[in-house]
């Protein structure tokens, strides 16, 4: 993991990071979860995709990957991503369909991309329902006065 990742593909296109990266973890907005997508495989594992909690530092992360992954060395690459939007949008954009498609005929890794997809839709939904309603995250600056009508 000495190697910049810069250094081995275009950090600015979203596209090349999805196709390169070992393993990538994705932030969107202002979501805490992360996606995490470990693209390593071996005769006896596929692709690992979770929606995961942030972590303080890369080097805690690594050590999750080795608990979760124990057959597997530290990743060559490793990237954080951040998305500066809505899951939606990363959706959209085919960025998601990327990932899928990364993870080949692989039942299981499909299944979890698709596990995953429907966790981070419900998350960003919750989270924008609080931002309308207010919410732990959220609150109004300004309120309606019980006068008005």
């Amino acid at each position: 993991m000495s190697e910049d990742p810069s250094e081995r593909f275009d950090m600015d296109d979203p596209r090349e990071v999805i196709a390169e990266a070992e393993v990538l973890v994705v932030q969107f907005g202002w979501l805490a979860e992360r996606l995490l997508v470990d693209q390593r495989r071996s005769d006896e594992a596929g692709p690992y995709i979770r929606v995961v909690q942030p972590v303080r530092t890369p080097q805690e992360r690594i050590r999750q990957l080795r608990e979760w992954r124990p057959g597997f060395n530290d990743p060559e690459t490793y990237v954080f991503f951040p998305w500066p939007g809505r899951v939606e949008a990363f959706v959209e954009a085919g960025l998601f369909e990327r990932i899928v498609d990364r993870c080949g005929d692989d039942p299981e890794a499909r299944a979890d991309c698709e596990s995953a997809l429907s966790k981070l839709l419900q998350l960003d939904r919750d989270d924008l329902l609080q931002a309308i309603r207010g919410g732990e995250k959220y609150h109004t600056l300004y309120e309606r006065s019980g006068s008005d009508s």
